[in-house]
């Protein structure tokens, strides 16, 4: 019996501090115009920063999987939202023009950070955004909008004006971007994001130009140390007390 009732409490105390398991949920966002998003909100488990991870315009929410994945193993809450006509998610997409795409996921992208933040154990003290491509063009902008964000990711995407001019003050901002030199969607993208990064006063922006054509997560694939590099980089800004 007093074996029993010992092994019972070793149970229960390795219950008790077994770590929270991750968990992954499909959400429902609405848009300013009732269009319905779809998302997918990654959960460590425990208390820890966020992300928002923004697909490019020829790819969907899937496209982040792995990148999620690892994020969420070092203790990061990751959001991975399908644009307007991508993915899961209703409306028009890039057949209303590109132009209008971008207008009209501004107000998606600011939806789908609020409820990032607004998630229980995020911590709103440390935010990261990002994307590629467009992807990389929206949270750009929604950087000088949020002033939450702490971290910027920028895969050939080039950031507006308006971004860089926000970028070029915000000392608490940290930057990574990355981008071929000859990208065969972006003509210029790569001058552009090292510039930008250039221009950043906070010392731990960084900016990895390639050579080569590749745009946006398909550099992943010819330029091994990207990802990792990336990975490390998101972690040592999301993490650090």
């Amino acid at each position: 019996m007093r074996f029993k009732l010992f092994f019972f409490a070793l149970v229960l105390s390795a219950v008790a501090v077994a770590p929270s398991m991750a968990q992954s949920m499909d959400v429902d966002l609405m848009g300013s115009d009732g269009v319905t998003l779809k998302g997918t909100y990654s959960s460590p488990g425990r208390p820890g920063p966020a992300m928002l991870l923004i697909h490019q315009c020829n790819m969907d929410r899937t496209s982040w999987q792995g990148i999620t994945t690892q994020l969420v193993e070092a203790g990061i809450h990751v959001l991975t939202l399908d644009l307007r006509g991508f993915g899961d998610s209703e409306g028009e997409g890039i057949s209303g023009g590109f132009p209008n795409l971008l207008m009209k996921s501004s107000g998606d992208v600011d939806i789908a950070f609020d409820y990032l933040v607004g998630k229980d154990g995020v911590d709103g003290s440390s935010v990261g955004v990002g994307g590629a491509s467009c992807g990389a063009m929206l949270t750009a902008d929604l950087a000088s909008r949020k002033s939450a964000v702490t971290t910027l990711m920028l895969l050939s995407g080039p950031p507006s004006d308006n971004a860089i001019a926000h970028i070029s003050k915000a000392t608490s901002l940290a930057v990574f971007g990355a981008a071929a030199t000859e990208d065969n969607i972006t003509e210029g993208v790569a001058d552009r994001i090292r510039e930008t990064v250039a221009g950043s006063p906070n010392s731990k922006s960084v900016a990895k130009i390639y050579g080569g054509s590749e745009h946006g997560l398909p550099m992943f694939d010819v330029n091994p140390d990207l990802e990792p590099a990336l990975i490390d980089w998101l972690k040592n800004q999301l993490l650090s007390d």
